[in-house]
């Protein structure tokens, strides 16, 4: 490749992704003049896992948060299939124990419907979204008045509060 190509790409790289053109050359070296390549290699080394999720994923605040718990079981090596899946969640640092619960119960939600995730750990998802969510008003819905037709009217609310939640302690998430 000649100079003048690889100044380009070097600039493109610098430009899309935001950085000097030191850094642009150096990853696009590393992976061999592929512009895509660098750009992830910069991602990598500028972004947690979680920041990059978060990114990605942005768009649709409640796939984002159920990709965050996804890297934090993978990250962890908690397996759906473990006898201790609960403790190993529980030892979890707080912020992050708390994330994945509610991850997980909203997947409840969707595979066994509102009315049976009531009574799946229903005091301690509604805990942490009052408190460490401040959104007393879904806890409330689903501690007192179960309705689901509620709910569903403030579960854009409670997804935008948690990726709100996760940035806050992104620093504890992988």
């Amino acid at each position: 490749m000649d100079d003048a190509r690889r100044r380009q790409l070097t600039d493109i790289v610098a430009a899309k992704a935001g950085v000097d053109v030191a850094c642009a050359a150096r990853h696009l070296a590393l992976h061999d003049d592929d512009v895509a390549a660098a750009l992830r290699g910069i991602d990598i080394e500028r972004f947690t896992l979680t920041q990059r999720l978060l990114n990605k994923y942005r768009r649709d605040p409640e796939d984002a948060l159920q990709h965050v718990a996804l890297a934090v079981l993978q990250h962890e090596d908690i397996r759906s299939d473990s006898v201790l899946r609960l403790e190993r969640i529980a030892a979890l640092a707080p912020p992050v124990a708390g994330v994945v619960m509610l991850a997980e119960w909203l997947a409840y939600v969707e595979w066994e419907g509102f009315d049976s995730a009531l009574y799946a750990n229903i005091d301690a998802v509604a805990a942490f979204i009052g408190d460490a969510l401040d959104l007393p008003e879904v806890a409330a819905n689903l501690l007192q008045a179960r309705d689901a037709t509620v709910f569903e009217t403030l579960r854009p609310a409670l997804a935008a509060a948690a990726l709100l939640f996760i940035e806050r302690h992104t620093t504890q998430f992988p």
